[in-house]
């Protein structure tokens, strides 16, 4: 009797999605998955639903772009593109199941005849207005250490702008259905001293998901083996004065945990700025390692990916540097950067041991960019409680509009560089936009 023979590969993936066309409802849709190199099967044996009652299987279908990246440490990203038109607005869940997870896998029962499943929402609907999905820029690619804390940020950037929010779920074997008596990577089981686990000591292990920052931290592994967790990112958009949801991104990865005396380095993360548009940002960040290792430094955000004037980041590609390792930032930023929201940009640290696990930092920087002040503002008193303003052409074309505030009576308030808008209380009034 012949027997099937299932891949054992997959370790981590996700779905984004992109809008290509301003006329139809056209998306290109972007499938990562991370394997494991040392397998003899490839990625793409799997199935992508895209909630309209459509389904393609990889495999069996020929318009996909495909890629295949080396990342080093036995792992692989595969990327898988595809286009599909929407026939009308509305929620969708496109859902990507291939057969089957890595052998092993400790938080989970039976992992080799377990599915990957991944799935990713959108929302059309012209009332929002175009929209793409959150891309996750920092690849899940990272080992642990028993006792060591764990870190990982998935760099998400929203092209859009969007606000985003983080969320640990369970790992899915396919719609609704959760993976076989899934745990928790700080469950007890997985404990010699559930009470002392922490890297510095005394407490019981925390996993948990910054909600702001995306910032994953697994104090601390307790015991070796292969451990899955999934998180969403979850996109917002605030439309007359109140928060809608456009959707989500799930990325369902493995970290690999070893026995090290490995001490993780550290990433000295510059002040946050915030700057005027037209500011040219040069910034150096250092890394450093506590056991005087290697370190590289690595950078992952939304000013590298803006289409006017991206930030560049040397040495470019990454290398390892002895003792204190620098990356030198550098942004020219313009009109088209000015956004409400600051600029996230993951900052990342790898050692470099002469065995055993490579371990990582991850920090946040933040970036700021307003718009200008106008230049040379100058006022002229006119018959019958009137005055005349005047100030140069505003640099930024793309601004909508100034608005114009009143006060009677003196007001000792004096803004600081990225102070935009009327402080509340301040007795000023509107009385004009330009």
């Amino acid at each position: 009797m012949p027997l099937d023979i299932w891949a054992t590969h997959i370790r981590a993936g996700e779905i984004t999605a992109r809008r290509i066309s301003n006329s139809s409802l056209t998306y290109e849709f972007i499938i990562v998955g991370y394997t494991d190199t040392q397998s003899a099967v490839e990625f793409g044996g799997g199935e992508i639903n895209f909630g309209d009652g459509t389904k393609i299987d990889i495999l069996e279908n020929q318009v996909f772009f495909q890629q295949t990246i080396e990342l080093g440490d036995n792992i692989a990203a595969n990327t898988f593109k595809i286009t599909h038109t929407f026939q009308a607005p509305g929620n969708y869940t496109i859902r990507f199941r291939e057969f089957n997870r890595n052998a092993g896998v400790v938080n989970m029962d039976n992992s080799v005849d377990t599915p990957f499943y991944v799935e990713t929402k959108i929302v059309i609907d012209p009332f929002v207005g175009l929209n793409n999905t959150p891309i996750l820029l920092a690849p899940p690619v990272d080992k642990g250490a028993v006792g060591a804390k764990y870190l990982h940020n998935p760099a998400a950037y929203d092209p859009d702008g969007d606000s985003l929010s983080y969320h640990l779920v369970v790992p899915l074997q396919n719609i609704n259905l959760s993976v076989g008596n899934y745990r928790y990577p700080n469950a007890p089981q997985f404990y010699v001293d559930f009470q002392n686990a922490r890297e510095e000591g005394p407490g019981t292990p925390i996993f948990e998901i910054d909600a702001i920052t995306g910032d994953i931290t697994w104090d601390a592994p307790g015991l070796l083996g292969e451990y899955n967790f999934a998180f969403i990112v979850r996109e917002w958009r605030k439309i007359n004065g109140k928060w809608l949801e456009l959707g989500y991104v799930t990325r369902d990865m493995q970290v690999i945990i070893e026995e090290s005396d490995n001490k993780r380095p550290e990433v000295i993360t510059p002040p946050d700025l915030c700057v005027e548009a037209g500011t040219v940002i040069s910034e150096i960040i250092q890394g450093t390692d506590p056991e005087r290792h290697k370190v590289k430094l690595e950078a992952y955000g939304g000013p590298f990916e803006v289409p006017s004037s991206p930030a560049v980041f040397s040495p470019d590609p990454p290398i390892y540097q002895n003792v204190t390792a620098n990356l030198r930032f550098d942004w020219r930023t313009n009109c088209s950067h000015v956004r409400e929201r600051p600029y996230d940009i993951q900052l990342k640290a790898t050692d470099l041991p002469p065995t055993g696990p490579k371990l990582v930092d991850f920090a946040t920087w933040n970036i700021t960019v307003v718009g200008p002040a106008p230049k040379n503002v100058t006022s002229q008193p006119l018959v019958g409680r009137a005055v005349e303003i005047n100030w140069n052409s505003y640099s930024c074309a793309n601004a909508q509009k100034i608005e114009i505030w009143r006060r009677v009576d003196s007001y000792s308030f004096t803004p600081g560089g990225c102070v935009v808008g009327i402080p509340d209380g301040s007795g000023y009034e509107l009385i004009g936009e330009v």
